[in-house]
């Protein structure tokens, strides 16, 4: 390759698209990577420009990150743990105090995970079931002849592998040990252009011992609480509350790691580890010998173990109390100087939820731990009881927080999908049709709340019908109203003609739908809205109950009466129903991954949506692959533009990959400003790294780099970080989109500049605005007998539009100039083509 080389670099998005179908070659040659990372290039002739440039084309395909294999998958059922790792990147700056009310949440949410398998094998089945004659014999016969102390034994096995899980898993990682000896954040919130911010080795394995510990700890004072259960000739209660008193020193020891998130060269978190382990194992051996012979022959109910309904309501009060403070300290954060700041940018790149996005996710997260620890043991009863709040009914007793927590994931499945009819049509800007369909589910759920009442049964029907004829008249009004004058008028602009012509009204549909991704975070706002709701109301509860003395182990007489109630109880098996569903789903999902490449797929794009960002916040979540992503990709600019001496290597970045490549530059950038080392070891010398980007540019397209990461990231991907970005490349960036895109949009609209067209040829054409394009999808409307016809492709399928090719030539003239100026804080640097 020479100086009039230019190679495109393309960078695929979530679906993780075959690099055969990126370089459009059935046969792409492997140049460089492993067999996670790949770079391929084009067999076939290399594809020149409009310009008569040859163009050489690679794929950089880094799919095989998160679609690997079936135990990936299965990381969807600890979906709640990366989810709440999402929320430390939407802060709105740096603040240690909101990251460590994160990672304390975090560990509540381990908790409540290792706290309900502890609670449903120990509990309500050695305990209730096994320990009782009639269920042991129906459910529970291999246990016939057993001590109860081999019982405990065997219900040690559930938690234990549960916390085996977690440890391994967080073990997991994709990046390669650190090259150099600059392993130092820059800031105390990293930035996507410090090498170190990508290589969290060592801080992540502190939390994930922490997380260990504390899952020991409480499966520790579980069993030390199994020593004070009524029994002739129990140990005396010393020795409970000594093994208790050390499951709390350990908790606190992980509790300040987690805090604190020292590095592990300030920490030896790996003696907090292997001490809890000990004392783990210290708790069940003691409650084992204690409990030996224990009588299991019972034949009604009996009396449940001591401390789990402390520790599940002390779990369910934590995370209501962490959200607050965590509000509390998003507030703060608003009014800092950062966060002013950010709030009062371009109203398309304001954050999202005004600023509060960390509580919204955290809010999501904690909504889903407590619904899949709560359908746990609402299921484990079900299948060997009934459910009762205390001992004085005939059934399983089962903690008043997951029946709580039950009865309220039945209120969020009711409520939710009243609630999606009238915000999605409100997201496609149908006013009318939205507050029909809110009035038809305010009559819904009269009708749910009538059958519940001794109304009589006419009141329901009448509310029934109500709703089912506001919902029809909705329907039609969506779908008579469905497409918007103004964008009928903008199509017919694009393509010249009779108005009424064929495929003018499916396009205009197509965009008005489209739109609506403006508007995606009203869904999951109200997702977030209803669920910190029943969080707090759950917490609130568990709260009360842990206040007040004599509620602490047994509930109050007028809560055990109303959860025996017919609403209370349909609600609570509504809602373990739902829970078990999902979990149901995830599971069969990841079982299916491993059969099925194309569902392989489908997962892969949850985790290359979660999985991007570094385990700061949790340390039980899907492997990063940012990281390793982004390095592997500046290495390859810095190897074709100074090794090989190509003249311009453009990064060619669609969907998620368009932020793979802008982290890659940041990071380019940020290594040409660093001096090298005395020792001269580093990731990238500097004078190769300013000599690449001399020739390097950037083509985006299909990204959501506007209307999504930098208002949910404002912190790292806000208008501030692309602006820069902006300002350094200048015409070495163009972003490209379509306007029947329901994922990318524009990215560069500053400043405002008259509309121009950017033609490939006379018919085809795109719209030029500042650096950005927008292409027509279909690129033509109008039949032609000679011509293949061309379809909708939305958010696919952006370089077979002719005028992307015109893009990347427009980009590659730019860095091949006679004088390229980049320009580095107050550092011009300017050299030949």
């Amino acid at each position: 390759m020479g100086p009039e080389d230019v190679v495109e670099l393309r960078v695929h998005g979530v679906s993780g698209t075959p690099p055969e179908a990126m370089l459009g070659d059935p046969f792409p040659t492997p140049v460089a990577g492993d067999d996670v990372a790949r770079f391929l290039r084009a067999g076939k002739p290399v594809r020149a420009l409009s310009n008569g440039r040859p163009r050489t084309v690679e794929a950089f395909h880094w799919g095989r990150f998160t679609s690997g294999g079936a135990s990936r998958a299965l990381w969807l059922v600890l979906i709640p743990f990366a989810i709440l790792n999402l929320a430390r990147y939407a802060l709105l700056g740096a603040s240690r105090f909101a990251e460590a009310v994160l990672r304390l949440l975090g560990l509540v949410l381990t908790g409540m995970l290792v706290a309900a398998t502890a609670y449903a094998s120990l509990e309500l089945l050695v305990r209730q079931c096994a320990g009782t004659a009639t269920c042991r014999a129906e459910r529970l016969g291999f246990f016939d002849g057993w001590p109860f102390g081999a019982m405990l034994l065997v219900g040690l096995v559930p938690p234990g592998l549960v916390i085996t899980v977690l440890w391994w898993f967080g073990r997991q990682t994709f990046l390669y040990e650190p090259k150099g000896t600059h392993h130092v954040w820059e800031t105390r919130t990293g930035s996507l252009g410090d090498y170190a911010f990508w290589h969290t080795s060592p801080r992540t394995p502190v939390l994930r011992d922490a997380h260990v510990a504390a899952a020991c700890a409480v499966v520790g004072v579980l069993y030390a609480g199994a020593l004070r259960t009524e029994q002739p000739d129990r140990p005396a209660d010393a020795l409970s509350w000594a093994v208790v008193g050390l499951g709390a020193v350990v908790l606190g020891w992980a509790v300040g790691c987690v805090v604190m998130s020292p590095d592990r060269r300030e920490v030896n978190s790996r003696a907090l580890k292997w001490a809890s382990v000990v004392y783990l194992l210290l708790a069940v051996g003691a409650a084992t010998a204690s409990l030996w012979r224990v009588p299991v022959e019972a034949s009604g109910s009996v009396t449940p173990l001591a401390g789990f309904e402390v520790v599940t309501n002390t779990l369910s009060a934590s995370a209501m109390l962490l959200l607050v403070v965590l509000l509390g300290a998003c507030v703060r954060l608003r009014r800092s100087a950062r966060g002013v700041e950010l709030m009062v940018a371009d109203k398309r790149f304001r954050p999202l939820w005004h600023g509060y996005a960390a509580v919204v996710i955290a809010a999501v997260a904690t909504t889903l731990a407590v619904g899949f620890s709560g359908g746990l043991a609402y299921r484990v009863v079900d299948w060997v009881g009934d459910p009762v709040p205390d001992a004085g009914r005939p059934g399983l007793v089962l903690s008043t927080s997951y029946l709580v927590g039950a009865g309220l994931w039945g209120v969020l499945a009711i409520a939710f999908p009243l609630l999606v009819a009238p915000v999605v049509a409100a997201m496609v800007r149908q006013v009318s049709s939205a507050l029909v369909f809110a009035a038809g589910s305010v009559a819904a759920a009269a009708a749910v709340a009538l059958r519940w009442t001794p109304a009589p049964g006419w009141a329901f029907w009448a509310a029934v019908v109500l709703a089912g004829l506001l919902y029809a008249i909705g329907t039609v009004s969506c779908t008579r109203h469905a497409i918007g004058v103004a964008v009928r008028e903008g199509v017919v602009a694009d393509y010249p003609g009779r108005p009424d012509r064929p495929g003018v009204g499916k396009v205009a549909l197509t965009q008005r739908l489209a739109s609506a991704k403006y508007r995606y975070h009203w869904l999951l706002g109200a997702v977030a809205l209803l669920g910190g709701v029943l969080v707090a109301a759950g917490g609130g509860l568990a709260l009360a109950r842990l206040a007040h003395p004599g509620r602490r182990d047994a509930p109050p007489p007028g809560l055990a009466d109303w959860l025996s109630t017919v609403p209370a109880r349909e609600l609570g098996a509504l809602g373990s129903l739902v829970v078990s569903g999902v979990v149901l789903v995830l599971l069969l999902l990841g079982v299916r991954t491993w059969q099925n490449p194309r569902m392989r797929t489908v997962v892969g794009i949850v985790w290359d949506l979660v999985a991007f960002w570094p385990r700061l916040a949790h340390p039980i979540c899907p492997p990063p692959y940012g990281g390793r992503a982004t390095i592997e990709l500046t290495s390859r600019a810095v190897r074709l533009a100074g090794h090989h001496g190509v003249g311009a290597v453009v990064l060619s970045g669609h969907s998620q990959g368009s932020v793979v490549c802008v982290a890659a530059l940041s990071l380019l950038r940020r290594e040409s400003e660093r001096p090298d080392p005395a020792d001269g070891e580093r990731y990238i010398r500097q004078a190769d790294a300013v000599a690449a980007l001399r020739r390097v540019g950037l083509v985006t397209y299909g990204s959501q780099l506007q209307w999504a990461y930098s208002r949910l990231f404002p912190h790292y991907l806000g208008h501030a970080e692309l602006a820069r970005l902006h300002d350094d490349l200048g015409d070495r960036w163009w972003n490209v989109h379509r306007l029947t895109d329901p994922l990318g949009g524009p990215v560069q609209v500053w400043p405002e500049t008259a509309e121009e067209r950017l033609s490939a040829d006379p018919k085809l054409w795109g719209v030029r605005c500042g650096n950005d394009v927008r292409l027509r999808d279909p690129e033509f409307l109008d039949p032609d007998p000679d011509v293949v016809a061309s379809p909708l492709r939305g958010h696919s399928d952006y370089y077979d539009d002719p005028v992307f090719d015109e893009v990347v030539a427009r980009v590659a003239d730019a860095v091949a100039r006679p004088r390229t100026s980049v320009v580095i804080g107050d550092l011009s640097l300017s050299g030949g083509s």
